[in-house]
Order: structure tokens, then C-alpha cells, then sequence
């Protein structure tokens, strides 16, 4: 189940850490997984190297493929299956409420959370998920969005048009939010809601029917090499009531011993599909003064982008009124710092670099480094300049020309150029340090 290898990739243990939902998430909801880094957030399954066979055949990719997704699915299991499907497609509305809960005892670490989380959807592509104290998710029919009320940010996206087909996918946060906090509405979502559910395992089997509260649900035991769930589904409306995951050999493939249980269990406690949700349900906006996360990103990506590419040219006055071009400093390597002293980071992060600076130059090494000041007077940035940086060369951007050549959109950004002029990589953000060391080091070595 494809959804469920988001948890493999977040669930390396640190069960303390925030949930990846935003690029720097720091509000603790109950369910708690590893943050991933900004850049990563969660990464589309099948990332990473694959090793190499040690004897190459001719490639057969469709059959490989199909034998990779394909599972082994009881008769029973598949009129099951068939039946969800054309349960949820033929619904016009849902409104669900639930608990997830999580077990967990791991390494001697007992620990038990739930939190109630609530969904509405309203064919064929509006819908809304909440958790209390989470971020919201939902769409207005024209815009996906995933909204963070403690930190007023948010991203967006176009929505699709329609239920999603097998190949299409909600862009990332959405996508990953609703798979971690809310698969059955997800299931109303998708055009295909028994091949949601199937994707990525090995098997797939009816199980034992399951008393819940009195009534008599069947039950799909679903298995794959790392994951398995079981769902259960009231069999008058074929729609899922129950979903609990176990997670015990993801975490112990991720190398722990001492796993005794890990799940996490989807509990729908309402289920309605005769309401008539209104409007302004799903209508929403950004806040005022909101941050919009995407375009900051976006904004990043063209930093980013730079690295391989001839680092534009500029020409800057120093502290001391000397005019500093790059393109005179062909032959060094070049460490571009932008910051502001109002930037706390900024004041953090520039004595390491002074440091390195130092450092490497007292090797003989051939570096030069310049910490590039944005908008602010000569006098305001000498004092400060000279604690945190005595030993670099501090440039003035007066009216941030330069710093819009290098896509600076936050500070600090560090940028490494080579010796040829080329830009090696870009820093984006403070504790970068070791990063910046290696990058520096490296292209001090190429000829």
C-alpha cells in the first residue's frame, strides 16, 4: 500500500520528533514520527540507489513491474475489493469522525496517543480533513491547500478536476497528510478506492469477520514485505470502519531489535453519506499576513538551481570603498555569505564561517570569502562585522542587486563558486557549516 511506505521513510524511531508535515514543523501533534529535512518532506516511494546486479540482463521493465505491484488476492478478497470500489465511487458525499491511536513499545519505550480527526467530501474532487491543533487539509474545488494555524503558513495547488485516476497522485503535503491521518477519506478521493487500498503488497486474503460495538464487520488482511494492515468494512455499505497498520518490521528492517509493537489504528466512529454538506465548508483563503511555504520554496529552488551554472557577475563596494568584482576572482574559490545583522541566523552562523575562513587561508589555501551585507548603511554593519567576522571581506548590497542574482529569497544563503567560476552548491539557512567546509575543500582541490 503505497500510502503506508510514507511511515516506512519517516519511522526510523525518534519518538519525540515532530510530524513531517511543513518544511520546519515544530508543533507536536499526538501521533509523533521523524521529521525529515525541508527538501525532503516525503519523498515519492522507490527514491534512493538501487544496487547494481552483478550480471546485467536484458531489461523486460513492463513484466518486471507488474510483477513487482502484483499480489496474490483471494476470490473472496477480490469481490471485496470490487465492492469498496463501487462503494466509494458512487458516493456524493461523506462525512466521517475518528480516533487515531498509535501503540508503541519499543526498546523499552511504552507509549500510547490518539487524537480525533474529522473529514468531509463532497464529489467529485472538494473535501476537508482536520485533526484539532493540526494542520488543515482540504479543497475548494478549484485549490488544494494545507493550511498550519499555529505558524499562519500554508501551501497550495491546483486541484484536480475529477477523482484521482491510478497514476495520479494529490501534490505533497496533501497527499501525505491525508495518508497518515485520514486513508478512508482519502478512499472517497480516489476514483478507485480497492485499488488504493491494494497498491504495493504481496497478499491480500479475507479474514475473520470482527465484532465492533455490536455489529459484524468483514475483514481484509492485506500483507506486504515490510507493512501489513487490516481492514475492516461494514458489509451493508462496503466502506471502511476500521484500519490498523503494523508497523513492527518497517521499524525493525530500519535496524532495531527491541520493536515488541508499533501500529497505528484508523478507527471511524461516524460515517455518514446522506448529508448535504454546506458551502462553506469547503470554502477557504489564506489568512492575512500568511507565509505561503510553496512560493518561498519555489523562490529557493531558483537558488538552487544555480549550482553547475557560471555565477553572475557583480561588482560591490567593500567597507574600505574598494570595489570588489567576481569576475576577477577567477583562479580562487569564492564564498558569497548574504546577511543583515537584524538577521539572527545570520549572526550566528557568520563566526564558523569566519572561522573556516580562517582556517583554510592560513593553510595557504587559495579561498577568498566575502560576507555580502543586504540594504543596510556602512555604519550600521562595521560594528557589528567586526565581532562576528574580523577576518572576511564584508561587501555592501546596497539595494539587494546582487543578492536577486543569486535567488536569495532568506537569509543567510551561502554560495561556493570554484575556481572556474562556476557555482558548486548553494546553502540555504544557518548550521551549514560542515556542509560549507566540505564543499569549500573540494573545489579548493580541483585544478
Amino acid at each position: 500500500m503505497a500510502k503506508f511506505r510514507i511511515l516506512s521513510v519517516a519511522l526510523t524511531l525518534s519518538l519525540t520528533a515532530a510530524l513531517p508535515i511543513f518544511s520546519a514543523a515544530e508543533d507536536q501533534p499526538k501521533i509523533k514520527v521523524q521529521r525529515l529535512d525541508k527538501k525532503e518532506l516525503i519523498k515519492p516511494d522507490g527514491d534512493g540507489a538501487k544496487p547494481e546486479p552483478a550480471k546485467p540482463e536484458p531489461a523486460k521493465p513492463d513484466a518486471d513491474a507488474k510483477k513487482k505491484v502484483e499480489a496474490k488476492i483471494s476470490a473472496e478478497a477480490k469481490t471485496e475489493l470490487d465492492a469498496i470500489s463501487q462503494a466509494y465511487n458512487k458516493l456524493n458525499a461523506l462525512d466521517v469522525t475518528g480516533n487515531l491511536k498509535a501503540d508503541i513499545d519499543v526498546g523499552g519505550q511504552v507509549q500510547k496517543e490518539d487524537a480525533i480527526f474529522v473529514g468531509t467530501f463532497q464529489a467529485p474532487n472538494k473535501f476537508r480533513h482536520e485533526i484539532k491543533g493540526d494542520v488543515v487539509v482540504g479543497s475548494t474545488g478549484e485549490k488544494l491547500y494545507a493550511f498550519r494555524p499555529a505558524k499562519n503558513d500554508f501551501k497550495s495547488a491546483d486541484a484536480p478536476k475529477a477523482r484521482l485516476g491510478p497514476s495520479e497522485k494529490l501534490p505533497s503535503p496533501m497527499r501525505d497528510i491525508l495518508q497518515m491521518q485520514n486513508p478512508g477519506l482519502l478512499c472517497a478521493i480516489v476514483a478507485d478506492a480497492g485499488q488504493f487500498l491494494a497498491e504495493d503488497v504481496t497478499e491480500i486474503s479475507k479474514g475473520t469477520d470482527l465484532s465492533i460495538d455490536g455489529k459484524t464487520y468483514t475483514v481484509l488482511n492485506f500483507k506486504g514485505d515490510k507493512e501489513s494492515y487490516q481492514v475492516a468494512v461494514d458489509p451493508g455499505t462496503h466502506l471502511v470502519r476500521r484500519l490498523v497498520l503494523d508497523l513492527k518490521k518497517t521499524i525493525e528492517a530500519a535496524g532495531r531489535d527491541d520493536v515488541k509493537k508499533f501500529s497505528l489504528t484508523f478507527d471511524y466512529t461516524s460515517i455518514l453519506t446522506n448529508s448535504t454538506p454546506k458551502a462553506e465548508m469547503f470554502a477557504w483563503a489564506a489568512p492575512d499576513g500568511a507565509k505561503d511555504l510553496g512560493a518561498e520554496e519555489a523562490e529557493e529552488g531558483d537558488a538552487v538551481a544555480l549550482a553547475g551554472k557560471p555565477a553572475p557577475d557583480f561588482t560591490l563596494n567593500g567597507m574600505d570603498g574598494v570595489a570588489v568584482s567576481l569576475k576577477n576572482q577567477k583562479g580562487s574559490v569564492v564564498i558569497l555569505d548574504f546577511w543583515a545583522t537584524w538577521c539572527g541566523p545570520c549572526r550566528q552562523s557568520l563566526p564558523g564561517l569566519n572561522k573556516l575562513h580562517k582556517e583554510l587561508t592560513g593553510q595557504g589555501l587559495n579561498l577568498k570569502t566575502y560576507a555580502v551585507d543586504l540594504e543596510e548603511p556602512k555604519d550600521k554593519v562595521q560594528p557589528v562585522a567586526a565581532k562576528l567576522c574580523p577576518d572576511l571581506h564584508v561587501l555592501l548590497d546596497e539595494k539587494s542587486e546582487v543578492s536577486k542574482k543569486f535567488g536569495v529569497s532568506g537569509i543567510p544563503q551561502t554560495v561556493v563558486i570554484g575556481k572556474d567560476g562556476k557555482v558548486k552548491k548553494v546553502f540555504i539557512g544557518s548550521g551549514n557549516e560542515a556542509k560549507i567546509r566540505a564543499a569549500a575543500t573540494a573545489a579548493l582541490k580541483e585544478n
